[in-house]
C-alpha cells in the first residue's frame, strides 16, 4: 500500500503507441504489457511492477506546460544519449540540484518532456 503523497499510477497520452514503446523502451529500463480488453492501452513494468501506462490519444496536444516525470537512473549521460538515437531532443543536459543530485530533460518524438535524475556524478 502507498503512504499519502506517493505518485501511484501515471498514464502518458501519445498519438502513436508502438513509436512511444520503441522510444521509451530504448531510453528507460521499462518493459511493455498491453492490457487485454484495452485496445491501445500498454502498461508499463519495472520488473514485475506496473507504474503507469502508454495511452493512445490524439487529445494530448503537449503546449509546454504539465507534469513532468523523473526516472531514476544510473547514468545519465547514457540515458540522454540513447533519448538522441531514439528520437528525442535534450533541452536540458546535466545540472546539478541539490543533495548530490543531477537531472537531465528531454523531450519524446511526440513533444512530451520527461526527466532523468541520478545521484552519481559525472564520469
Amino acid at each position: 500500500m502507498a503512504d499519502d503523497g506517493e505518485i501511484t499510477w501515471w498514464e502518458l497520452d501519445v498519438p502513436d503507441v508502438e513509436r512511444a514503446k520503441q522510444f521509451y523502451g530504448a531510453v528507460c529500463p521499462w518493459q511493455f504489457e498491453s492490457m487485454q480488453g484495452f485496445e491501445g492501452y500498454v502498461l508499463v513494468k519495472v520488473g514485475d511492477t506496473q507504474i503507469g501506462a502508454l495511452q493512445a490519444s490524439d487529445a494530448g496536444q503537449p503546449s509546454g506546460r504539465g507534469v513532468t516525470l523523473y526516472v531514476q537512473v544510473a547514468d545519465l549521460e547514457g540515458t540522454l544519449e540513447r533519448a538522441r538515437s531514439a528520437g528525442g531532443t535534450v533541452e536540458h543536459e546535466r545540472s546539478e540540484v541539490p543533495g548530490n543530485q543531477w537531472f537531465g530533460q528531454v523531450r519524446d518524438p511526440f513533444g512530451l518532456r520527461i526527466g532523468f535524475l541520478t545521484s552519481n556524478p559525472a564520469s
